[in-house]
């Protein structure tokens, strides 16, 4: 086999509809294999009519995706409507024929398939009877949890409850036509297999590899404005129960009455109402949207306070670019990325979290991440590209993929 390696991607959404990390992710790899030389393309489901368009050097292929309702009008949905249309997705024949379609005109070596939240895992049926082999990669826990996230009301979730399994049913034996795994993070591969998912994937061919993290406005000679006033905490992402947003605006409640204010950044999953309550009288904002730079230019801490095991933590890998320190939930990838028990807590241990913030109000904060060269290092697009590299290779039995 010789020649550039043509690459076909699959994920419930690409640019320019984004609703998590998963599709930054997914385009930041593409746009960096397409950059190498690769022949590369994505596939993705749209709300309306199939296009094919090329997008930074990207060929993408949007489906029309053929469930019952569109993935951003999922809020708008009781939650029976929502668990019917989840338990009908994994028998969508109909994007099974369209991807294989799509298969059919690019012709890939290798399929590279990443959050499939909305995709039926009936695609790699389609891949399987044209023998391109599977890379899957696990960017949440969809396969495992009809809500993705292995959380409920309750608190994170000790084991896969009956729901979840019948709700997917299905891609419990559909994994088993997928080669080799990779995850963005050591415990949500260890959380599939002990529920038995990829255990027919030999050892060699599950690997960890972590997202990119790319902040725009951060280059290597970015230089982190001076702050002046009082320690700034800061809080980036969406305001929702699993988030720990409640834990940090509780813990703000044990902290001084002065030298610090919290600004927190993103958009309420519900009601914003009982966390502006948390926060009456505290020296607390809600700004709203921001880019991740325009926050990190204002902020001494990032706080990543999750009661779920998030598979990495984007937030995280990008506050380190800008040379922001975060405290976080000593819980999945943000775990893995901080690595250091000193910025660590338990999860929802409002008390502990208070403690850390009152230790960078006495101590003062570090001038930049401990570990913040091994980080970026592992999550340049360049150090990403090369480890999917190797797991291409490896599978497909080539010495070179340029």
């Amino acid at each position: 086999m010789t020649g550039p390696l043509r690459i076909l991607h699959l994920s419930s959404l690409y640019p320019p509809h984004i609703v998590g990390g998963a599709e930054r992710s997914v385009s930041m790899l593409a746009e960096a294999q397409a950059a190498a030389g690769w022949e590369v393309a994505a596939a993705c489901l749209t709300p309306g009519d199939p296009v094919e368009e090329v997008r930074n050097g990207v060929r993408v292929f949007r489906m029309a995706h053929g469930n019952d309702f569109w993935i951003e009008d999922w809020l708008r949905h009781t939650p029976r409507q929502r668990e019917w249309a989840k338990f009908k997705q994994q028998a969508n024949f109909a994007i099974e024929r369209r991807f294989g379609a799509v298969i059919d005109v690019f012709c890939p070596d290798l399929i590279n398939t990443h959050s499939m939240v909305d995709i039926s895992t009936r695609v790699w049926h389609a891949a399987k009877k044209r023998g391109v082999p599977i890379v899957h990669t696990l960017r949440d826990f969809d396969l495992l949890c009809a809500a993705s996230s292995m959380y409920r009301e309750t608190g994170p979730c000790t084991h896969r409850h009956l729901k979840c399994k019948v709700l997917t049913f299905a891609k419990q034996f559909d994994q088993r036509l997928v080669s080799a795994v990779t995850a963005v993070g050591q415990e949500v591969l260890a959380r599939h297999l002990k529920y038995g998912f990829f255990d027919h994937v030999p050892a060699a061919r599950r690997h960890v590899i972590w997202n990119t993290a790319k902040v725009e406005g951060v280059g290597v000679d970015y230089v982190k404005p001076p702050l002046t006033g009082p320690i700034t905490f800061g809080y980036l992402g969406r305001i929702s129960p699993e988030k720990g947003v409640d834990t940090l605006l509780r813990a703000a409640r044990l902290l001084p009455t002065t030298g610090w204010r919290l600004l927190i950044a993103g958009a309420a999953l519900g009601p914003l109402a009982p966390y502006e309550e948390l926060a009456k009288g505290l020296p607390v904002e809600f700004i709203g949207f921001q880019k991740p730079k325009d926050l990190f230019d204002r902020i001494d801490v990032l706080v990543a306070p999750s009661l779920w095991a998030e598979p990495l933590g984007r937030t995280v890998l990008e506050a380190y670019q800008a040379h922001v320190p975060v405290i976080g939930a000593h819980s999945g990838g943000i775990a893995e990325i901080i690595a250091d028990d000193a910025w660590l807590v338990p999860p929802g241990d409002v008390e502990a979290l208070a403690e850390r913030m009152k230790a960078v109000l006495v101590h003062g904060k570090p001038s930049s991440p401990a570990g913040r060269d091994r980080v970026v290092a592992r999550t340049t697009p360049a150090a990403v590209a090369a480890g999917f590299a190797d797991v291409y290779r490896a599978l497909l039995g080539r010495s070179e993929i340029g």
